[in-house]
């Protein structure tokens, strides 16, 4: 009898010394496309960098901001709106934050369009829309595809990109499942930017477009990257046209804020 209960105390010694020394996982790597919107500083070492990446949707990762070696220099000169990255990614999917293990340049719309500064305004402006319209933390193969050929039309384009801008917002409102259905639309409706319909009846709030405005913005929802350049609008109905997207925009994400970069924007077209 002792020495059964000596075999079984010097078998529950070896089990938890066997139990303790099991190497456990404090964080995994994964590998995404992942494409830059905005950077954060956090205080005076480190910075907040928001990506929206092919596999996860939309996530935070930390990076240094002052100069740890060649490595974390290179890091954050990638960090420019709407550049492409191959990334691997540290820390567990359901951490709040996490951090970038290595990075690589895919596609930089800014090695494209140092010679058209308006086509950057383009990218400011897509990044800055992006990041205050789409929240979801999860992938979105769709949307995904979408931004990444939005990004390369523009950098392929060779003229002819002034409503770009326009076009894009219009897209992205489709991925968000705000479409428009312009089937509907008839000579003399007009259009209520609540229930995003057009209609002769009664509109019983002040967020609707005349039937002027409503017939160009069933025809800005009717034209696609291919036909861009057929849209012939002045500086005035673009910048009109620009404001009615992100008013229809946030009546439907009531949380999406101002954005800086549409008042650039709208100097740059003629």
């Amino acid at each position: 009898m002792q020495n059964a209960l000596y075999l079984h105390a010097n078998l529950s010694i070896e089990i938890n010394k066997l139990c303790f020394h099991v190497p456990i996982m404090a964080t995994e790597t994964d590998k995404t496309q992942a494409i830059v919107l905005s950077t954060v500083p956090i205080n005076d070492h480190s910075q907040f960098v928001h990506l929206y990446t092919e596999q996860f949707g939309r996530i935070t990762c930390r990076i240094p901001l002052v100069s740890r070696g060649k490595r974390a220099n290179r890091l954050r000169t990638m960090m420019t709106p709407m550049t492409v990255l191959d990334v691997v990614l540290r820390g567990l999917p359901t951490e709040e934050i996490r951090s970038i293990g290595e990075a690589q340049i895919v596609q930089s719309p800014y090695m494209l369009t140092l010679s058209h500064p308006d086509k950057s305004a383009q990218c400011l402006y897509m990044a800055e829309l992006i990041a205050h319209t789409v929240r979801e933390e999860e992938a979105n193969p769709r949307l995904w595809d979408y931004i990444l050929a939005s990004l390369t039309v523009l950098e392929q384009c060779e003229e002819g990109w002034a409503n770009y801008h326009l076009v894009f917002t219009c897209g992205l409102i489709r991925q968000l499942g705000f479409s428009v259905d312009t089937g509907k639309y008839e000579q003399g409706c007009r259009f209520d930017l609540v229930e995003g319909i057009f209609t002769r009846g009664v509109i019983q709030h002040p967020y609707y477009l005349n039937e002027e405005s409503a017939r160009w913005f069933c025809k800005l929802f009717d034209t696609h990257f291919d036909t861009m350049s057929q849209l012939v609008l002045n500086r005035a109905g673009r910048s009109y046209l620009l404001d009615t997207l992100l008013i229809f925009l946030g009546q439907h994400i009531p949380e999406m804020g101002h954005l800086k970069s549409v008042d650039v924007l709208k100097s740059l077209f003629e």
